[in-house]
């Protein structure tokens, strides 16, 4: 997957903030953007000019995910892929080493103690986030990020991976999203999002599959979100059964985490091109060559894009976050299902088998989604389906 942009398809305001930025960095910073401002592109392109003028500096960029530290470091190349340590957030605070630049990527999901530890272990340090996409109830809130940082504030607002529609779309979901105010949609391709009921879920389980697959391209993969583990898990079931294969092994902890393993060693002994994406399974890289389809949760797909993105079972009574995460923090599922539609940088599906769509689809708006009944499979052999 390709996501790197060269420095001569900057934008005017990118480059500006990126000159601002390396006149003043003895200062901390933050850049601030929508979803597809660019904000990791920007931070990329400070690394490199940091290593630039800092020969013999230790450079450390920190990621959120897992997912994210591998495509980062496929932007890097030469003298700065040799010298820049790209790790995760628990990573590196479990390493305890301290280097002279810090970037770090999705600060808002950082729990405030972790930020604190992260900058006492930096010499200089930048931060990419936005405050709307915070998905995690600890994570560090606006007011955190400037105590703890106490950074130069710089905004993106030209949007460059995201439709006018989409964006409206996840505005729709999260009307509070303030760091859009002012911005631009600067992508002009006319890109229809997709409600699509089902009378079934196994129905809607076989519609979602067969047409992730028939739309994945080597190199450009689907993927398919879900709000929790436990849903990952109820759909592959069924999509056994449409394969008419043995269901994949229940996913069981391991050394404190999910083992995904023997889960997409199954599919892959079955020919069948399903990998769960995240928590250090599966890689973006496996994509590059052959078609592949992934599974992944709203939390572990933030940071990445895809042309299409599968959100299946928004049902009435779906929970996107816990009832008492819910309680501590009412607007939490609107930012996590806001993340989730913003992976999308063209296509974005979805879908629902209940009487009606979860609330915070129901109420997107008519102008910009279009519902699209699905009364019999679909013919892979149509390009025209839609």
């Amino acid at each position: 997957m390709s996501w790197y942009v060269p420095f001569n398809q900057l934008s005017i305001k990118q480059r500006s903030v990126l000159d601002g930025i390396s006149k003043q960095l003895s200062k901390p910073h933050w850049i601030q953007g929508f979803a597809g401002t660019g904000k990791t592109v920007v931070i990329t392109h400070l690394i490199e000019r940091v290593a630039a003028d800092q020969p013999k500096a230790t450079l450390c960029f920190i990621t959120f995910t897992h997912a994210l530290k591998d495509l980062v470091s496929t932007g890097f190349h030469g003298p700065v892929a040799r010298r820049i340590v790209i790790k995760t957030h628990t990573q590196f605070l479990s390493d305890r080493q301290t280097y002279d630049y810090v970037f770090l990527d999705e600060v808002q999901d950082i729990k405030p103690g972790d930020l604190t530890r992260i900058r006492a272990l930096s010499e200089h340090m930048y931060v990419a986030g936005d405050s709307d996409q915070r998905i995690y109830e600890e994570g560090a809130k606006e007011e955190d990020i400037v105590r703890t940082v106490q950074p130069v504030a710089w905004k993106l607002l030209e949007i460059f991976r995201l439709t006018k529609l989409l964006r409206d779309v996840a505005l729709s979901i999260l009307p509070k999203a303030r760091i859009v105010e002012g911005s631009d949609a600067v992508k002009t391709a006319n890109v229809t999002i997709r409600l699509i009921p089902f009378e079934k879920e196994s129905n809607e389980v076989e519609w979602v599959w067969d047409e992730a697959l028939r739309r994945s391209r080597p190199g450009d993969p689907s993927v398919i979100l879900f709000p929790t583990h436990d849903a990952i898990a109820d759909f592959s079931w069924k999509l056994a059964d449409h394969l008419k294969t043995d269901a994949p092994p229940r996913v069981k902890f391991s050394k404190g985490k999910r083992d995904y393993t023997p889960f997409n060693e199954h599919w892959s002994e079955n020919d069948t091109p399903l990998v769960y994406l995240g928590n250090s399974f599966g890689s973006l890289a496996e994509s590059d060559t052959k078609p592949l389809v992934y599974l992944m949760t709203f939390h572990s797909s933030k940071g990445l894009d895809f042309r299409n993105v599968f959100i299946p079972s928004l049902n009435s009574d779906t929970v996107i976050v816990g009832k008492r995460a819910l309680e501590n923090d009412p607007d939490l599922d609107r930012r996590v299902l806001f993340v989730a539609v913003t992976r999308s940088r063209e296509n974005l599906f979805l879908s629902f088998n209940s009487n009606k769509p979860h609330p915070h689809v129901a109420n997107l708006p008519k102008s910009v989604v279009t519902e699209v009944k699905v009364t019999k499979k679909s013919n892979s052999d149509k390009e025209d389906f839609f």
